[in-house]
């Protein structure tokens, strides 16, 4: 089995289905899971009426409501689909109709009311994308929140996998015994008094790897507008490229420091049953795209790509009357309630603390001036480069490390440097006016 999860700019409209469509056909033979996410900007524009819902006319609620129908009906009518995939485009916007106006009555918009009307993105792309296919394919469509279950804890929904796995292998599993492929909606579960539920950022690539990993699959593929995971930005290098394999730490490592391609912690759970995950272009789909396992290119070593995330802000406080690891950990739980921030990355180094913020120094220099007791703090913004590969802390990754100092040291007179802290990383920060030519310099080397 096959589990290929579909983003938003993939089944944005019909030619976008069209391409899901070409892309199942090629894979004819196989038993394939289709995950999908809402169309593109739907679960925003969804949740943003849900909250505006509290103070908006019923006229202009029930005309933003009736938009996001009317685009979903004109999918289904250019791809000429019957009358009843059009039939469940109205039947689901008759529940977000009525969802709305309970939160109109109620005067709040609650986190239950959120999730239920958030779903029905994926419920409208499900529904048209069942309708396109089966008229070609030997398809079902399945409601995801029979199988994927989720319980709240204090950091927020969380699935339950027993359960997931249990109601997967008898509820959905199943369905291929009689049809060649199934879709079901990414993102979206139920608790267990079958309330629907949500997942949370990257909820669909999640969505696709529990499945993967209950139902055992020979892969996932995560199918989006990009043909994998670049040696760069490419707005920034143009001449950046896609890389073949990695492992789950690289690709952790560069989700961490900026890259937008998708979030690595979603994949856990089929990396951990060690099944590969794919990411490739929808809409190039002849691109071999990148693979990512949990060991990745065995053969690889050195620099492999390079990313900037700008602006950040360095503090480093000074405290001179104390000098234990608890005291430090009381000076950054201090900074932390001041101001509502997390530093990215922290070193402790004798009596000194240093704390990366991926913010810009005008949000976080007032907090600085509130330390307590005769600690000396400095601030700086900055850039962070970041160079990341499979182990810069074995034997082979020397010369990568000396040519990455040299770079740093050529084009920055007072770079802050840090390395092994992770494995898989070199980190500096830099004055961004230096940034695009340290970025090319750097990307050179990669390998």
């Amino acid at each position: 089995m096959i589990v290929m999860k579909f983003g938003g700019t993939s089944v944005q409209d019909a030619d976008a289905m069209r391409n899901v469509l070409s892309i199942a056909q090629e894979y004819s033979g196989h038993k394939i899971l289709i995950v999908s996410s809402a169309c593109s900007g739907i679960t925003s524009e969804l949740l943003s009426i849900a909250s505006d819902s509290v103070y908006l006319s019923d006229e202009d609620r029930i005309q933003r409501i009736h938009g996001i129908i009317k685009r979903h009906i004109d999918i289904c009518i250019e791809l000429g689909l019957g009358q009843d995939t059009t039939m469940q485009i109205q039947e689901i916007g008759t529940h977000v109709l009525s969802y709305c106006e309970g939160i109109a009555l109620l005067g709040e918009s609650t986190d239950r009311l959120q999730a239920a009307i958030a779903s029905c993105g994926e419920l409208f792309s499900t529904n048209i994308l069942t309708g396109l296919l089966r008229g070609h394919l030997n398809v079902q469509w399945f409601d995801a929140r029979k199988s994927m279950k989720t319980y709240d804890l204090h950091s927020g929904v969380q699935v339950h996998m027993q359960q997931t796995s249990l109601l997967s292998n008898q509820l959905l599993k199943p369905l291929f015994e009689q049809y060649d492929i199934v879709i079901t909606q990414g993102f979206i579960g139920s608790d267990d008094d079958n309330r629907t539920t949500t997942l949370g950022r990257g909820g669909s690539d999640y969505s696709a790897a529990i499945f993967g990993a209950v139902l055992e699959a020979h892969e996932i593929i995560i199918w989006t507008d990009v043909s994998g995971i670049a040696s760069a930005d490419p707005r920034v290098i143009p001449n950046a490229r896609y890389i073949e394999c990695m492992s789950f730490d690289e690709a952790r490592m560069l989700s961490f420091f900026g890259a937008k391609v998708l979030h690595p912690e979603t994949i856990l759970p089929a990396l951990q049953k060690n099944i590969p995950v794919h990411v490739r272009n929808t809409f190039k789909a002849s691109d071999r795209g990148t693979t990512i396992t949990r060991m990745g290119d065995e053969r690889a070593s050195g620099m492999r790509s390079v990313i900037v995330r700008k602006p950040v802000s360095f503090v480093q406080v000074r405290a001179t009357q104390v000098s234990n690891e608890h005291s430090m950990s009381e000076l950054m739980k201090e900074l932390e309630q001041l101001s509502g921030l997390k530093p990215m990355i922290s070193v402790m180094i004798d009596s000194s603390i240093g704390l990366i913020y991926d913010v810009s120094i005008s949000k976080i220099e007032e907090y600085i001036k509130h330390l307590e007791g005769d600690n000396n703090a400095e601030i700086g913004e900055y850039a962070l480069i970041s160079v990341i590969g499979p182990n810069f802390r074995n034997s082979n990754a020397k010369e990568a490390i000396k040519k990455f100092h040299e770079i740093i040291h050529k084009n920055e007179e007072s770079p802050i440097i840090f390395s092994g802290i992770q494995k898989n990383t070199l980190s500096a920060l830099v004055n961004s006016v230096h940034v695009e030519n340290i970025l090319k310099a750097l990307h050179a080397h990669c390998t």
